[in-house]
């Protein structure tokens, strides 16, 4: 089974938890909220269907009685002109009655209310004896004004239908809503009951039939009214819906996008550190989004990282010592028993030859002899010393018995070290140069190691310089030599023991490659500073001896 991707398991859970049940609930809420405004709006129509039936009911019924009434009065008048002239007052005094006049009542044909739609009226009859009626015409504009009182034309259009479908009343005289509504209305319509009709779900069209007269109310509910209410409703429910949905959505995007990154900043570290790469760290793209245990994760990642790293750093410095000591241990062996054997040869040499005893040696050749026996000897000495100093530095045990010292007779022994040599050393010696606080013996071994190192690597023939002069620090002592040019990188190297670099000249020079271990390990325990550098083909050592009143404070 192929496993999803976080994005991918994200994704599906925002479908399945959040679209899928929004969805839902926005269908749920919209038609809840559909069906109880349609039910406001049923409850309205039939409501208004009925009041405006009952009104026009009793607006007939209360003219019709009124027409009776005069007809009863009439009786009492004896003269027909009076007859006339009470009608007339009638027409003039009420406004709402026109046409009035006394008719045989052979000339009646019923006695049923007619509507007259030329002249937007009802005709009225009430017998007034057995041989006349009271005949005339009821106007129905108050029928229009009390359409227009009791409803709202923007909300609901009502209409007052007589027994043929003709339009009484109505406060609206759209030609397309009443051709709908005769289209739609049912003909086997129930008396004193309101009833539903419509063929549009949310527009409802009710219809209250009268019985005195046989007319029709209807009222029908305007289209804006379903746009404002029901399809606005749910258009905000929608809406709020779909802000809501966003929201959740951008929120959840944010936060997986964050996790995400943040995920896949811990998978390329982890990759990195499986491939090697252990001082890899992770840089997260922390925000409010960021959970607490990823920011503890990245923390503790980058602490392992660390602390895997400098193992590494150590283990492969303990490595490459290793392996340079064991590189070396092999050169020093070499170089050892070749720099031994050379000393020891020239002893064994002459000292057999000063006790031979089948030649005669003389007294001068007997000097000579002994002089190198002494010479290699101290050579010897000089360099089991080198040897046996080392475990010194390294464990800072170095016994120190500083004094003050004339530096310039120090540097004199150089002299006697170079005859030795066949090396030519110049010196530069300032006048009042200021004596140094030092260690005799130690700063002997320093002056003939860099001696010794200055003449292994000079040049064929070039001078070596000396140079003695005091200074705002102390008293400064600087030897310089011709040889081949040194990458600065290289510089600090070669106070590291058994470093040799891999040139011409040391290829073909035996050392040790302690020298500068040495010399350096020394001044550092007696506080002297040591300086190297390479410019204009010459390399150069600077001892800085400071003052004692600077040291002290």
């Amino acid at each position: 089974m192929k496993r999803l991707r976080i994005v991918q398991q994200i994704i599906a859970v925002i479908l399945f938890a959040v679209v899928v049940p929004f969805v839902t609930i926005g269908l749920i809420i919209s038609n809840v909220s559909q069906q109880s405004v349609r039910k406001e709006l049923n409850y309205s129509v039939t409501s208004i269907s009925k009041y405006i039936g009952g009104s026009v009911e009793r607006y007939i019924a209360t003219a019709d009685e009124e027409f009776s009434n005069f007809a009863l009065a009439l009786k009492d008048i004896n003269s027909n002109s009076a007859k006339q002239d009470y009608l007339t007052e009638i027409e003039n005094k009420t406004k709402k009655y026109t046409n009035l006049s006394i008719e045989p009542s052979y000339n009646t044909k019923d006695n049923s209310l007619k509507f007259n739609k030329e002249r937007k009226t009802v005709e009225l009859f009430s017998p007034i004896d057995s041989a006349t009626v009271l005949t005339g015409e009821l106007k129905l504009y108050e029928l229009d004004e009390l359409l227009k009182d009791s409803t709202n034309s923007f909300l609901q259009s009502v209409f007052v239908f007589d027994e043929n479908m003709t339009l009484v009343a109505s406060n609206n005289k759209d030609s397309s809503d009443i051709k709908e509504i005769i289209s739609t209305i049912p003909s086997d319509r129930k008396d004193n009951m309101v009833v539903l009709f419509s063929k549009i779900k949310n527009q409802p069209i009710a219809y209250y039939q009268i019985m005195h007269p046989n007319w029709t109310t209807v009222v029908m509910t305007q289209p804006s009214v379903t746009r404002n209410t029901i399809d606005r409703a749910r258009g905000k429910i929608i809406l709020s819906l779909l802000v809501a949905a966003l929201c959740i959505l951008l929120t959840v995007g944010l936060y997986t996008y964050y996790l995400y990154i943040n995920i896949r900043q811990l998978f390329k570290g982890i990759t990195a550190i499986s491939k090697g790469s252990y001082d890899r760290k992770i840089r997260l793209l922390k925000s409010i989004f960021t959970p607490h245990e990823i920011v503890f994760l990245e923390k503790e990642f980058n602490y392992m990282t660390q602390k895997v790293s400098q193992a590494y750093s150590e283990i492969s410095e303990k490595n490459l010592e290793l392996k340079r000591l064991n590189e070396y241990r092999e050169s020093l062996v070499s170089a050892i028993s070749h720099e031994f054997r050379t000393p020891l040869t020239s002893i064994i040499g002459y000292t057999g030859r000063l006790m031979r005893q089948d030649i005669v040696i003389d007294e001068e050749i007997k000097q000579k002899s002994l002089h190198i026996i002494k010479q290699q000897a101290q050579r010897l000495s000089r360099m089991v010393d080198d040897l046996l100093i080392v475990p010194d530095i390294e464990s800072f045990h170095l016994s120190i018995s500083p004094k003050w010292i004339d530096l310039e007779k120090i540097a004199e022994i150089s002299l006697v070290y170079s005859n030795t040599k066949n090396a030519v050393i110049n010196f530069e010696v300032e006048e009042n140069l200021k004596p140094v606080y030092a260690d005799y013996d130690r700063l002997v071994q320093i002056v003939i190691n860099l001696c010794d190192n200055a003449i292994k690597y000079n040049q064929d023939g070039e001078p070596i310089l000396i140079t003695l002069k005091n200074s705002k620090e102390g008293v400064e002592f600087k030897i310089s030599n011709k040889s081949e040019e040194i990458p600065d990188e290289m510089l600090d190297k070669l106070y590291d023991k058994f470093f040799r670099m891999d040139t011409k000249l040391t290829r073909t020079t035996r050392g040790t490659g302690l020298g500068l271990y040495i010399v350096k390990g020394l001044c550092d325990a007696m506080g002297i500073e040591i300086s190297i550098s390479y410019e204009n083909g010459s390399f150069n050592v600077l001892l800085t001896f400071k003052n004692k009143a600077e040291e002290d404070e």
